[in-house]
């Protein structure tokens, strides 16, 4: 088959398709898969782009399919790596079947069939010179957008939320939302400049990508991604080794010049963000919008003009290397005789990043840094929370898989499940790591899989590297070192969560396999070729006929979900309200987010009216999504508030399963412990012996809580948390009422002690109080102030502690 030379309809066809992606990953924050039982109404959010780029795929895959019937096709090996790759989404087909979270597991299906069609496409496109060349630019043309876009939110011209962070200092993140995931962007706009600088003739694309180099290494530092920096010195190494001694020189001079004059610009770009990022943080306290600044009023204009400056400065030092340094070099090397002279720039680049390692240890290194990236720098090693938080949860997550160890739990299984077999009260949908991603969704099998295609693929092109003339190599590096960057990088981070970065990394490995060019030849006739055809046209026919449906349908629940939350917001009839949920239903019948709304609507209903018709409404939809989607995270209160509802003897159990799901939900326990002890004080005023069933619940409930309090404690000062649990009053209140009766009054004592407040106005505060007197009076001993202040705060209570001394 021969290379296409002109622009033809193909060719205008792939870069649609391409343009629609990179446009609806800039305008969906990366097409992040937020998707999780955890977020409830969130889903709608995160959902609506993961299907519009499930559509895409299917445009994509009729691009592909045309191929198939042009005139001058012919089979080739390319075409055994994409039926190979199918591989990737058939073991989450097979996973499927054993999903925690059907829901979940479905959208990962639609989301590995996304990847392996883009693979797919990857393979045909290497076909297309022009596409081929020029996307790399398009790429950093797109990453530019990005970048600016991430200076004009730093410098509090626009507004996107969490744009900025703040951690040790502020960080960027841009349309990601996320420092590290903007951060692997960046590694690759940097990587990819280089390589434009080297390979480029084009004086005005020289220009731009030099004037272009600053702000994206000075956009790199302001992320503060520690896990960006171990990844950059390894990813260097690998990208340098493709290139040869005097290219390895010039991008090596590039990055320590475009580093130098970053660093020039860091300290005031970090304050300058640092008060934008106050001042967002005040707006939100007083719940006000952010007040943007024009990008010519003061100072902004002034941090404006201070990264142009800097950035012509480094284009003009291009300019200069590229007229006077380069030519030098070319004199020079071109007299080296050593064979092994393209290794010299990585191995000593290697023995810098050792010395490196240990330098940053010494004050005298870090002293050179801005202060900020000193901290960061400084406080790497494993008790830092970020790094702690991550091998714990590699570690949870292989616990996990060990439940399903040969096909997983299905996509979305980790946030089904991590609370479960969490080691410490962390709150993260992901699991920081696309190995222990793998593992939990398509288990040991899968993780064969998807190493053994990836392997395979840098394998042969690398093979195909060392044969390649200058030209075609330096085409094809881009293609090699986008996944690598980002595949090496999500090691440590979730950055193929993002539809964009999976994509991304599987089209270029799909343009790597692409390089296999190798005929195979078939010796078929032409009745049995036309069959093949025509077999081809009525599969892809289906599986586009089917994923259209099924994505148009979850399309549809959501436009529903969102016409109903407007009439929520209109306070339109409960008709109306609810009428939009069950034509959402009717097209996805097990849509979790509906299935729960519906269902609440009806709750609130029945509480308004108290007409049992939507009591039983609720029951029917909380029970159909407990059937489709088990884990998910809402049912369980609005579940036992049907159920106590109806008067139902489990409801009871569904707090205690759900403090077992959930074992670090503060709320769960205190509503488990006083629904408890009601039925416990009920129980034992009809002196029913199944109160002592009741009180050996509550003290399970105690130990649990206790043992789970102490492992909040025992991690370590480095670690910082969102969510904690603490023994409460309500469950410590809970097990001294059982003492009392039982007349342990030196255990009611130590157990209500230090539940004591200085603040007693909440009842339930005085009654911890009441007892803890109650018991010292039982003992013959008093606390003067206490009780003093006791009654002070309710004359009652001296009455209500009688009482209690007189049982």
């Amino acid at each position: 088959m021969k290379k296409k030379t002109g622009i033809s309809g193909m060719d205008w066809y792939a870069w649609t398709w391409m343009g629609i992606l990179l446009l609806l990953a800039i305008t969906t924050n990366g097409i992040f898969q937020g998707i999780g039982v955890h977020k409830g109404s969130l889903i709608i959010y995160y959902e609506k782009p993961v299907m519009y780029s499930v559509m895409l795929s299917l445009i994509v895959l009729v691009w592909i399919v045309a191929h198939f019937y042009q005139k001058n096709f012919q089979f080739e090996r390319r075409m055994i790596y994409a039926a190979i790759a199918s591989v990737i989404c058939l073991v989450y087909i097979v996973s499927s079947f054993n999903a925690e979270s059907p829901f979940l597991s479905h959208i990962g299906v639609l989301i590995s069939l996304v990847i392996y069609i883009f693979f797919v496409a990857g393979t045909f496109l290497i076909q297309y010179d022009k596409v081929i060349n020029l996307f790399p630019k398009v790429y950093l043309i797109f990453g530019y957008i990005i970048v600016i876009y991430g200076f004009l939110n730093l410098l509090g011209n626009i507004y996107l939320l969490d744009s900025l962070s703040f951690i040790n200092g502020v960080r960027i993140t841009s349309i990601f939302q996320y420092a590290n995931s903007y951060a692997v962007l960046l590694l690759t706009l940097w990587i990819g400049i280089l390589i434009e600088l080297i390979r480029t003739t084009n004086k005005w694309a020289r220009m731009l990508h030099g004037i272009m180099l600053v702000p994206v290494c000075i956009s790199f530092l302001l992320t503060l991604s520690r896990g960006a920096l171990i990844v950059l010195p390894i990813v260097a190494i690998l990208i340098l080794l493709l290139f040869k001694l005097k290219q390895q020189v010039l991008m090596l001079l590039y990055s320590i010049l475009a580093l130098g004059l970053s660093l020039v610009l860091y300290t005031h770009l970090e304050n300058v963000g640092t008060e934008v990022y106050h001042k967002i943080q005040e707006a939100n306290a007083q719940q006000l919008p952010f007040d943007t600044k024009s990008v010519f009023s003061s100072p902004s204009i002034g941090s404006w003009v201070l990264i142009a400056v800097v950035s012509i400065i480094m284009t003009f030092i291009v300019i200069v290397i590229t007229k006077y340094v380069d030519p030098y070099l070319t004199k020079k090397i071109n007299k080296l005789t050593i064979s092994w002279s393209n290794i010299i720039v990585p191995c000593i680049l290697f023995v810098i990043v050792l010395i490196g390692i240990v330098a940053i240890t010494s004050d005298f290194m870090t002293q050179l840094l801005p202060s900020v990236i000193r901290s960061r720098v400084e406080n790497i090693n494993l008790q830092t929370h970020s790094v702690y938080e991550r091998l714990t949860m590699y570690g949870d997550a292989i616990r996990m898989s060990k439940q399903n160890p040969i096909i997983g739990a299905g996509a979305g299984g980790w946030d089904a499940l991590y609370e479960r077999y969490q080691s410490y009260s962390y709150i993260s949908g992901q699991t920081h790591g696309y190995l222990t991603q793998l593992l939990v969704e398509v288990g040991i099998l899968g993780l064969i899989v998807y190493l053994s295609v990836i392997g395979i693929v840098l394998y042969s092109f690398i093979h195909f590297y060392r044969k390649s003339n200058e030209s075609e190599r330096i085409k094809m590096v881009f293609y090699f070192m986008v996944p690598i960057t980002v595949l090496i990088h999500s090691l440590i981070d979730f950055e193929m969560s993002y539809i964009l970065y999976s994509v991304l990394v599987f089209l270029c490995l799909g343009v790597l396999a692409g390089t296999q060019r190798q005929r195979i030849v078939l010796k078929l006739n032409k009745a049995t070729h036309l069959k093949l055809k025509w077999a081809g046209f009525v599969l892809t026919s289906i599986l586009v006929i089917v994923v259209a449906v099924s994505s148009g349908n979850q399309l549809y629940a959501v436009n529903k979900f969102e016409e109903s939350q407007k009439a929520i917001i209109n306070k339109q009839p409960f008709n109306e309200i609810v009428e939009p949920l069950e034509n959402g239903l009717n097209k996805a019948p097990g849509h979790p987010a509906l299935l729960y709304q519906y269902s609440f609507l009806n709750y609130s209903a029945y509480e308004q009216t108290q007409d049992t018709n939507y009591l039983q409404i609720a029951q029917d939809y909380m029970k159909q999504l407990n059937d489709k989607e088990p884990n998910y995270r809402q049912s369980v209160e609005l579940g036992y508030m049907i159920s106590e509802s109806l008067g139902k003897k489990n409801a009871t159990e569904i707090l205690l399963d759900g403090v077992r799901r959930y074992p670090y939900e503060q709320a769960l326990y205190d509503q488990a412990a006083a629904t408890l002890l009601k039925k416990w004080e009920d129980l034992r005023k009809e002196n029913n012996s199944e109160a002592d069933i009741v009180s050996g619940s509550i003290d399970k409930l105690y130990n649990e809580m206790i043992r789970r309090e102490k492992i909040i404690q025992d991690l370590p000062d480095t670690i910082g948390l969102l969510r904690t649990i603490v023994l409460s009053n309500t469950v410590r209140l809970a097990v001294g009422k059982i003492r009392y009766d039982e007349q342990d009054y030196e255990k009611v004592e130590q157990l209500l002690k230090t539940g004591i407040k200085d603040d007693i106005s909440k009842e339930e505060d005085r009654i911890v109080a009441r007892y803890y007197l109650a018991s010292l009076l039982q003992q013959g001993k008093d606390d003067e102030a206490l009780h003093q202040k006791l009654s002070a705060t309710d004359p009652n209570e001296e009455g209500e502690i009688q009482t209690l001394l007189s049982k």
